[in-house]
């Protein structure tokens, strides 16, 4: 295991990549499930990451609390429970470990969020797409009569599912 916390995101690349430019939705389209797929992986490493810094947590734990038992005789300070836990409650070692994990913990979090932003911008997309086509739709509607609306409007709801179909996939 490595011992440092890894800073898996880079804040301004995620800044990027969850922006939203309504006037491109075929390039929004076309990176969102890449997108996706990156920060899913990122965010799978994250959590990861945080759960081996909450196991080393314990190991170095239980390590000081041995060390505690074994060095406090040697100083003339009583064995209690209350001694072990402040001996290893102060320790450099455990205030780092516990950094480390709230570190860690941290930086799966914002991975979460990242996700979440990807969500809310494939929303977004599907919401800009449909109002486009909407657009789109009125102002054939006026050159076609009814008949010509009417095929559109199947037209853009067939485009519509088949867009959120491939994105739920």
């Amino acid at each position: 295991m490595t011992k440092e916390v890894q800073n898996l995101i880079d804040p301004k690349q995620l800044k990027e990549d969850v922006s939203f430019n309504a006037t491109d939705l075929d390039a929004m389209w076309s990176t969102q499930a890449g997108l996706y797929v990156r920060y899913g992986v990122i965010s799978a490493r994250a959590d990861h990451q945080a759960a081996a810094f909450k196991n080393r947590l314990s190991i170095i734990e239980a390590e000081l609390g041995k060390a505690a038992r074994e060095e406090l005789p040697k100083t003339g300070v009583k064995v209690t429970e209350g001694t072990v836990k402040e001996f290893v409650a102060s320790h450099p070692r455990m205030l780092k470990a516990h950094d480390d994990f709230n570190k860690a913990t941290l930086i799966s979090n914002l991975a979460k969020t990242a996700l979440e932003a990807l969500r809310q911008r494939r929303d977004m997309i599907v919401q800009a797409s449909k109002h486009h086509l909407e657009q789109m739709v009125m102002k054939d509607s006026f050159k076609g009569g009814s008949s010509a609306r009417d095929e559109a409007r199947a037209q853009l709801a067939e485009s519509i599912r088949n867009r959120e179909e491939r994105l739920s996939h």
